[in-house]
């Protein structure tokens, strides 16, 4: 059941024109569509292309990595960002589209809302027959728009795990030491995607 709000990490992420919806029914929009996708008889490869197709379309990456790359940020050139961005969205696709077959039904249920100024805090629930997972996803308002920027699942933010991992790998060996490892997982990725 873990793979639905690990998925929803990735399509949530959005910065879509849907300025007139409240956060809540933002998320909400976004989590019936892909509810319609992981609950079809497509075959799992057409799913994951279909989810995949929303991850471009709504993900929101520009300010979902600059707030995991925290201080780093600011030190990195433009063409770092730029690659940094590139392959951490195929690394987030990665890991949870090849969890899309884990998927055994469920529901989300919209807990609470609280907006203050230009960042909102939503409370949801995923449940399925055999447990109940909370998941909490942060908000800013960009341009209209509702952002997500972390998302905690069971009290673990996604910022935060890869901030912490990242942080590490550029103190000690720069972007390049960081690009080489994302690239290496994104090769073994690969591989086991292969029958």
């Amino acid at each position: 059941m873990r793979i639905i709000g690990s998925l929803l990490v990735l399509l949530f992420c959005a910065s879509v024109a849907l300025a007139q919806l409240s956060p809540q029914e933002q998320i909400k929009k976004m989590v019936d569509d892909v509810l319609v996708i992981l609950n079809s008889s497509a075959a799992l490869e057409t799913k994951k292309q279909q989810v995949s197709g929303m991850v471009q379309k709504y993900l929101g990456i520009h300010e979902l990595a600059k707030r995991t790359l925290g201080i780093y940020w600011k030190q990195a050139r433009k063409d770092e960002l730029a690659k940094f961005e590139q392959l951490y969205i195929r690394l987030l696709e990665n890991t949870y589209l090849n969890r899309i077959g884990d998927y055994s039904g469920g529901r989300v249920d919209f807990l609470q809302e609280r907006i203050k100024d230009d960042k909102a805090i939503l409370d949801t629930l995923v449940v399925n027959d055999k447990m109940e997972i909370p998941v909490q996803y942060k908000m800013v308002l960009k341009e209209g728009v509702w952002e997500i920027y972390d998302v905690n699942i069971e009290g673990v933010s996604l910022i935060r795990s890869y901030r912490s991992s990242y942080s590490e790998i550029v103190r000690k060996n720069g972007f390049d030491g960081l690009f080489a490892q994302m690239e290496k997982k994104l090769s073994e990725a690969q591989l086991t995607d292969q029958p």
